[in-house]
């Protein structure tokens, strides 16, 4: 079985394994193999579990990605030269969406960057970069002022999405629910973790990021609590439709290193004004007023679409002009969406276009992100 990219099998050779892979296999998960890591796809149903999150809470384990702790008093100084926004407006207990880039302005990795002090960042970066993040991390580091300690496989982490979420949370952490984009250290079986109110997925909701000696009975406590708010574990295949919904680009798939920033439409992560000299800096400035491509989203037309495939090409006036990133069906919209490059003069709002999906040409919209929010439901 193949789902946009992840290989799943029955007889797993392990590769990695999560601290909760055993709690997967207990639940009936049906597993696969992303980045590396044995992962759940879903347990039941994927349209299930994404009405789930939509309609009450769900719980998603996110111990693949990687996680690195930055200390030391040159920390700031160090990070604010590596990562293309600007760390200077963070106060402590703050979050910001960050890119790590080549020196040609391509993309390597978008991460989530949290500031635990002056001193201390935690950094949260993709399953399928992280080993490529570690490198570059490793490659910059200074002979003194700043230790990366790389967390992977120690800590892990999550993600609790959903409308039911905070109810959850505030039963098992006696913790009121967190302005967004903010962390806070909470004590859990007299271990500390981190909880963040960020996520992936269009929905309010939290994750906690925790030592691996207690993955299991967080998560036990979690799918406990939850049960109470018909809270269901989730797995990639309903995390890949509502990220699509919400409309966030993927690492590896939408983002590349062939794609810059300004392609990807992520100008909010990236502050050119910052003194500091990061990695593609220099091509950013050249290429901002020159690039052709922008990620859009787009819908389709008629409800009973096939899938577009990543690589499919996307036609307008009978041209070429772009391919597809990502694509599914979405349950809150009712039929087919995605993700793909077009050239920017015809990525506006509303725009038709054709995609080719098994040699035959179906009609799309570019659609304004997010193609779904509690603010704009399917009408």
């Amino acid at each position: 079985m193949r789902y946009n990219g992840i290989v799943s099998s029955s007889t797993p050779p392990v590769p990695l394994v999560t601290f909760l892979y055993k709690h997967h296999i207990e639940l009936g998960a049906h597993m696969g193999i992303f980045a590396g890591w044995w992962m759940p796809i879903y347990y039941h149903s994927a349209l299930g579990e994404h009405r789930a999150v939509r309609e009450n809470a769900g719980l998603f384990d996110l111990c693949h990605m990687g996680q690195f702790f930055v200390e030391g008093p040159k920390a700031t100084e160090w990070l604010n030269g590596i990562v293309t926004n600007d760390l200077s407006v963070l106060k402590d207990g703050q979050s910001q969406y960050n890119l790590l880039l080549t020196e040609e302005g391509g993309i390597i990795d978008d991460l989530l960057l949290y500031r635990i002090s002056s001193t201390a960042y935690l950094l949260v970066v993709n399953a399928n970069a992280a080993e490529k993040d570690h490198r570059l991390l490793r490659l910059l580091l200074p002979p003194e002022g700043v230790s990366l300690i790389d967390n992977r496989q120690k800590w892990g982490c999550i993600a609790i999405q959903g409308p039911q979420s905070w109810s959850i949370l505030q039963r098992v952490f006696s913790i009121d629910p967190l302005p967004k984009h903010t962390l806070r250290k909470i004590i859990f079986e007299k271990q500390f973790l981190y909880i963040a109110s960020t996520g992936y997925t269009g929905e309010p909701g939290a994750e906690l990021f925790f030592p691996g000696s207690i993955a299991s009975a967080l998560w036990n406590r979690l799918l406990e609590e939850g049960k109470k708010n018909d809270a269901l574990p989730c797995g990639l295949a309903s995390r890949n439709i509502l990220r699509l919904e919400a409309s966030l680009p993927l690492n590896g798939t939408d983002l590349r290193e062939d794609k810059n920033p300004w392609e990807a439409g992520l100008s909010k992560a990236v502050c050119l004004s910052k003194p500091s000299l990061f990695p593609g800096k220099t091509a950013l400035l050249r290429l901002k007023d020159t690039f052709q491509d922008l990620l859009v989203s787009f819908v389709a037309v008629h409800e009973s679409c096939p899938q577009p495939k990543t690589g499919s090409p996307i036609f307008f006036g009978g041209e070429k002009k772009g391919e597809v990133t990502s694509g599914v069906w979405s349950p809150s919209l009712g039929r087919m969406i995605g993700m793909g490059y077009i050239l920017k003069s015809h990525a506006r709002e509303g725009t038709p276009i054709e995609i080719e999906i098994r040699g035959k040409y179906h009609p799309f919209q570019v659609q304004k992100k997010p193609l779904y929010s509690k603010r704009s439901p399917r009408s």
